[in-house]
């Protein structure tokens, strides 16, 4: 998913890609990760054996829930946050969404494919791609990560550094009351919503993602320097 946005940010900078362990990648979770600070934790290690110092961080969904936490902890080592349609990190999920999702776990892969076509708004890979994504849900889900959780203010209050929040439109995931609340818990954050688009508002609206983080890196860092997104 990743390719097209990676081919075009890189040609500012260093673009750096991690399979998160809890995922469907090369990495392989040893143990469960049951707290948030863990992950932030395995974040750290990660950068610290890549060399990489004070970075531009970018995540999606899940991922993009994991860039608040982190900032939350360790913005010191961040020139810039993004993040991207990041579930009940900013207001909680629907209930709609987490009927949706415990129907997806208690069934099985018969409910695999139409949970993610409704988040994905009908949207899915084909081939090996969609196996792929089938079996993050199957598979993967089963070693254990954190929950995403709401970020509370004193946390937003923690991140010092440049700010970006997309959100999609129509996303079945993230509310759209949520853009007001990062209003007035980060007054100086830069939220984008993007028309039309839901919760996979990348799959969706590939160019306008490319185009948004793309002009906000350039503000927050208009040099290239030694680091990496």
């Amino acid at each position: 998913m990743w390719a097209p946005f990676a081919r075009e940010w890189g040609r500012q900078r260093p673009v750096v890609a991690i399979d998160t362990i809890w995922d469907a990648g090369r990495s392989v979770q040893e143990r469960p990760i049951s707290r948030a600070s863990e992950a932030a934790e395995w974040l750290s290690e990660t950068l610290d054996g890549l060399g990489y110092g004070r970075v531009h961080l970018l995540g999606y969904s899940y991922g993009g829930w994991l860039a608040l936490e982190y900032a939350t902890r360790h913005t010191d080592r961040l020139i810039s946050t993004i993040a991207i349609e990041p579930p009940g990190a900013i207001k909680g999920m629907p209930v709609r969404a987490w009927w949706r999702m415990a129907r997806m776990l208690a069934g099985g892969e018969r409910e695999v494919e139409p949970y993610l076509a409704w988040v994905r708004g009908g949207r899915l890979p084909e081939g090996d791609a969609l196996a792929l994504l089938k079996s993050a849900q199957i598979d993967f889900v089963k070693r254990g990560s954190p929950l995403p959780r709401r970020i509370s203010a004193d946390d937003w209050s923690r991140i010092t550094g440049d700010l970006l929040i997309v959100l999609g439109e129509r996303s079945r995931l993230v509310p759209a009351a949520a853009s007001t609340r990062v209003t007035e818990c980060a007054p100086d954050a830069e939220i984008r919503v993007i028309p039309r688009a839901g919760h996979a508002v990348p799959v969706e609206e590939p160019e306008s993602i490319i185009t948004v983080v793309a002009d906000f890196l350039s503000r927050a860092e208009p040099l290239l320097g030694d680091t990496a997104t």
